[in-house]
């Protein structure tokens, strides 16, 4: 239980790089902030065949699942002798994670290891784990909208991701002798990626790396076979993927909307978003779940993909048509510049100090120090300095960068290379516009159309609704005499049926969708300039009135975009040994 490092007047930010060869990447840093008996290490084995293909990614799972199983009396003795450990999948192979006293702790990485190099599946095991596996794959479906277009639109920005039924799909070719297989040949080609932290020594971290490498007894991964995780790029333009919830009880609809707001290697770009997201989050939520009452699950937040973009993201879950939703949050986009504009430069302070004392949160213990560090190896861009940049960022922006921030990327009518991508998945208990009046109606008449459904009117077609708004226009009505123009429309087709006195009092409150949707028809915005057809419109991709693209096949159209780089490195990678 001897503490082995000295203290200093300074603490290390980044760890030391020890060893970068082919199929070896070791990073080390002692102690130097808690001084305490305890050490904690990290472990990627990358490995090409854990994500190749649905079938095999399903492999992983099951053997994750299997070897914990075997590993259970160990759990027991680590937890015992004050140790955690974590294994795990992920789409670069598999993950090792080991915590605490640091006496022991290299240990049972040996015993890890060795388990998981060796490692024999039973038939009982196969037969319990399988079940569970298809059973987990088979609940997805019946996952709230929110997590279902959550999964379409990572499945849309990420170059590397299977789908619970893409998994589904290759199930039934799962057999215990193809499982062992899989494992035998897992670990035929490997590059480890490891971190280690704590009250330990260089030699000991050398020789660790030097363990497991020797344990694995694998050919070295060269880097042209990393399977690095990388985004999918979008051109310019506004996309919509329409998908039917794949559970027919559910009420709710979901739309998962996000911005490109640049790079993600452009750090100054990355910290105004940070900040605008800030900026944005309570005012989103008061907007559209408070007051307009759309749903109960409504946020705003951000999202960067390693190598490619950078996203604000805005989701609302709701029992309202996606399309609907989908222009009250482009009109709360439109609205928010001017709050923007007119914001005090006190409030602007206010949110610069939020942000900078959110990023000078001091490190509690070795744990969080480690997986701060974990992050920044594991990203590829090694940015171990990334919460001093941000700071120093944070000093300098302006008020005024954060309006031509703005402009550049998010105000769809002032950006010159305007992207955006909304992911929405319609109830079943809702009608969902053909192909043929998506690209002849715009997105007004389709709002309107839905909020009528929305509010009980279920006999007005669409052309019905194009017919009347377009009597609005033509006769310069306000947006009340359109509504009533509806209402006797309506009306007429049906007369003496039940609940249509009620159907009407709920068209003309004050806040009803309809209006709404009437006045958004009229204000709607002139086309955004996207991509020319590039043979979209011959893969089922539908042009909207307005310019808009709209698919439903998002496998069809993922294959259409490109993949980014891999993310390269902030500082030359110099191993000392």
């Amino acid at each position: 239980m001897e503490v082995k490092s000295e203290r200093h007047d300074t603490v290390c930010e980044a760890p030391t790089l020890l060893k970068l060869a082919e199929g070896l990447e070791l990073w080390f840093k002692q102690d130097d902030r808690f001084f305490l008996p305890r050490g904690n290490v990290r472990l990627l084995i990358e490995t090409p065949r854990a994500y190749e293909s649905p079938l095999t990614s399903v492999f992983n799972q099951l053997f994750m699942m299997v070897l914990k199983d075997t590993l259970t009396e160990i759990t027991y003795d680590a937890e015992i002798a004050g140790l955690w450990f974590e294994i795990r999948d992920t789409i670069e192979g598999i993950v090792v994670h080991i915590d605490g006293f640091n006496d022991k702790l290299l240990q049972l990485l040996e015993i890890l290891v060795k388990t998981l190099r060796m490692c024999k599946v039973e038939q009982t095991q196969f037969d319990v784990y399988s079940r569970e596996v298809k059973k987990k794959l088979d609940n997805a479906r019946h996952s709230e909208p929110y997590g279902h277009v959550q999964t379409n639109t990572s499945f849309l920005n990420q170059g590397i991701m299977w789908r619970f039924m893409d998994k589904l799909a290759a199930f039934d070719l799962v057999t215990i002798d193809r499982l062992q297989l899989f494992i035998d040949s897992l670990f035929e080609q490997t590059r480890v990626q490891m971190l280690v932290t704590g009250n330990f020594e260089e030699r000991e971290a050398l020789a660790a790396a030097s363990m497991v490498q020797s344990l694995l007894g694998s050919r070295a991964l060269p880097e042209y076979a990393r399977r690095v995780p990388r985004a999918l790029l979008h051109e310019p333009g506004v996309y919509v993927h329409h998908a039917l919830m794949p559970e027919k009880g559910n009420v709710n609809s979901c739309v998962d909307y996000s911005v490109y707001t640049g790079m993600t290697s452009d750090h100054r770009g990355r910290v105004v978003l940070d900040l605008l997201s800030l900026i944005m989050q309570e005012p989103f939520f008061d907007q559209l779940r408070t007051k307009e009452q759309l749903g109960y699950i409504t946020y705003s937040t951000e999202r960067k993909y390693n190598g490619g973009h950078m996203t604000l993201r805005l989701l609302v879950q709701s029992e309202a048509s996606p399309i609907y939703v989908r222009m009250r949050i482009d009109h709360f986009l439109r609205e928010f510049r001017s709050r923007l504009d007119e914001m005090t430069l006190e409030k602007f302070d206010g949110y610069v100090s939020s942000l900078r004392v959110a990023r000078e949160e001091k490190i509690k213990n070795l744990f969080e120090e480690s997986g701060r560090m974990w992050r920044h190896v594991s990203s590829g861009y090694y940015e171990f300095d990334r919460i001093a940049t941000d700071l120093e960022i944070l000093r300098t922006v302006s008020q005024r960068e954060l309006l031509e921030f703005w402009d550049t990327y998010v105000d769809k009518q002032r950006a010159s290379a305007y992207i955006s991508l909304a992911a929405t998945i319609w109830s079943t208990k809702i009608a969902q516009p053909t192909d043929e009046e998506l690209e002849k109606f715009g997105d007004g008449v389709h709002a309107v159309h839905g909020s009528l459904e929305h509010d009980g009117e279920r006999v007005l077609s669409v052309e019905h609704v194009d017919r009347v708004l377009r009597q609005m226009d033509e006769a310069g009505d306000d947006e009340e005499r359109a509504l009533e123009r509806i209402i006797s429309e309506y009306e007429s087709m049906v007369k003496g049926e039940a609940d249509v006195e009620k159907a009407v009092a709920k068209m003309r409150k004050p806040a009803s969708h309809v209006r709404t949707a009437i006045a958004m028809a009229r204000e709607q915005n002139k086309p955004v300039c996207g991509k020319a057809d590039n043979g979209l419109l011959n893969m089922g991709v539908v042009r909207s009135p307005s310019g808009d693209w709209l698919f439903r096949e998002a496998s069809a159209f993922r294959a259409t975009l490109r993949q980014s780089g891999a993310p390269v490195p902030t500082r030359p990678l110099v191993p000392k040994y």
